[in-house]
Parts: structure tokens; sequence; C-alpha cells
């Protein structure tokens, strides 16, 4: 995507575990030249997120901002469950429009 934001999709009808979790966070330890980045992680029809797996992705340092991307009710409380685990030291959200996240990430995480 755009310089240092990434974009997660996770995948349709599955169940996020803390292992799950922790592959993806792995490839978000270590951003280029040392910054941080700011994240996309689409949310879509998945189908659970477990507590374990939303405590990895609220630990991550490297992550200067979250947006989570969804586009049902059901993603909302999704999105709100995972944003409710360790978040409140970074900016967060969650949007129905990738536009409108993507301009969100770059005024809120300094990205460009």
């Amino acid at each position: 995507m755009h310089d240092h934001i990434i974009k997660i999709v996770l995948p349709r009808d599955e169940h996020l575990d803390e292992p799950s979790a922790r592959l993806l966070a792995a490839k978000l330890q270590v951003p280029s030249a040392g910054s941080r980045v700011a994240v996309l992680m689409d949310v879509t029809d998945v189908a659970s997120v477990s507590r374990a797996a939303r405590a990895v992705f609220g630990s991550l340092t490297t992550v200067a901002a979250w947006a989570l991307l969804g586009q049902t009710p059901v993603d909302r409380i999704l999105a709100h469950f995972i944003l409710g685990g360790g978040f409140t030291s970074r900016p967060a959200g969650y949007f129905t429009s990738e536009a409108e996240a993507i301009y969100w990430l770059k005024e809120h995480a300094y990205v460009h």
C-alpha cells in the first residue's frame, strides 16, 4: 500500500486465535528503517477473534495507528471487540470505507 501503511486482510469465515495473531504480528515487528507503521486491518466476515489474539495486536509497539475495516454490523462489533483490548495508547478506529481509513491513518499516524 502507501509507504508505512500495511494492509492486513483477515481470512473470511475463519477464527483468529493467538498463534495466528502472532504470525501476523511477527511481520509488523520489524518495520523498515526503524519507523513505526500504520495498519489497515480488514475484518470483513471474520468468524471470531480470541481474547488472546486481541491482546497480541494490542501489545505491538511498532504500530503507530490502527484502522479496522468492515462492512456489516457484525464486522463493527468484532472490530470494537478487537479495539477494546489495549489500543488505548495509540489512535485506532473503525471504518466502512478503505479510502476514509487510509486518509485517517495518514492524519493520525503521520505516515505518507
